[in-house]
């Protein structure tokens, strides 16, 4: 009965994401339009003819009414098919590719280092010593209310230029490209990224053990002689489903910020993509890029949702 009931949890969350996927296509499809200019005129430039600028856009379909375009659109998806990018003169497949592979691989390690941190920064919270809590409390402001591309430029200057301890930008060395490469290129922008979410779930973790330490439980647990590892993988396997829920939200906040941080690491990633198509007004790249990373923000949090769930019994069971 609990495995059908989670079952069924998982359908029901996975059947909103294919919803929320789809209002997030429609949005970003009238979003894009919306920006002034004009594609044609942007891709052929001002020396360009208007019938050669008039023929372009019949071949990008932009003649045709706005609700044929959608539904044009939207039956291209379905089919698996993002598009062609007018402004590159290839499929959008080929070019976001190798975008979503280095956006990817920043966005994981960002995530490893912010649950790094909200595990340090968390416990060391809930400290008996007043010093160590007010100097974390302190810290978690500071990493919260500074913006990321801030932290990004001073990370860059002081470690990759008066210190150059790590490269200035880009993924890997050109001929080098292994593991160790491409880890020392990304760590500055991982870490520029994940302060900002590690403090947010440190918050949450503290909350989370300090609501747990007012109760009885862990007393209990310790007055019938657990040993202190065992009290404390208890106390964190209670308190982890809040900050799982606090993880898979942080990840728009990663996502928002790879925008600045990969153009300032100069990182060819989704953000960098996005940026670029929009100068250019490539209205098919933007639309495949923005859905790519909403798709992503929204499977993230279904996943979060699974994993508490399998954390928690009370939700399986219908009780939370």
């Amino acid at each position: 009965m609990t495995q059908n009931r989670f079952l069924r949890l998982v359908a029901g969350r996975a059947v909103m994401t294919v919803i929320t996927a789809l209002f997030i296509a429609i949005v970003v499809f009238f979003a894009i339009r919306a920006i002034p200019g004009d594609p044609a005129l942007t891709i052929l430039g001002t020396e360009s003819s208007p019938e050669e600028r008039e023929q372009l856009r019949a071949v990008m379909g932009l003649d045709q009414p706005i609700v044929t375009q959608l539904s044009l659109w939207l039956g291209q998806l379905i089919g698996g098919d993002l598009g062609y990018s007018y402004s590159q003169g290839r499929p959008v497949t080929d070019i976001i590719g190798p975008a979503l592979v280095n956006t990817m691989m920043l966005g994981g390690l960002a995530s490893v280092m912010a649950i790094a941190l909200a595990l340090i920064m968390g416990n060391l919270a809930t400290t008996r010593w007043r010093a160590v809590r007010r100097t974390i409390d302190g810290a978690e402001s500071f990493f919260l209310s500074a913006p990321q591309y801030t932290i990004a430029l001073v990370l860059l200057i002081v470690f990759a230029v008066l210190l150059p301890a790590f490269p200035a930008g880009g993924v890997a060395t050109r001929g080098d490209g292994s593991a160790g490469d491409i880890l020392s290129h990304l760590f500055l922008p991982a870490l520029a990224l994940a302060l900002a979410p590690g403090a947010q779930m440190a918050r949450s973790l503290k909350t989370s053990i300090a609501t747990l330490q007012a109760t009885d439980l862990l007393p209990t647990l310790q007055a019938r002689g657990l040993a202190p590892w065992r009290l404390a993988i208890h106390a964190h396997h209670n308190a982890l489903p809040p900050m799982i829920t606090v993880l898979g939200i942080q990840v728009g906040t990663m996502l928002g910020g790879a925008l600045f941080v990969e153009q300032i690491f100069s990182i060819p990633g989704l953000g960098a993509l996005i940026v670029q198509s929009v100068s250019l007004r490539d209205y098919t790249l933007v639309q495949a890029v923005a859905l790519l990373i909403a798709m992503v923000f929204v499977v993230v949090l279904l996943l979060a949702d699974v994993v508490n769930a399998l954390l928690d019994p009370r939700i399986r069971k219908g009780r939370a």
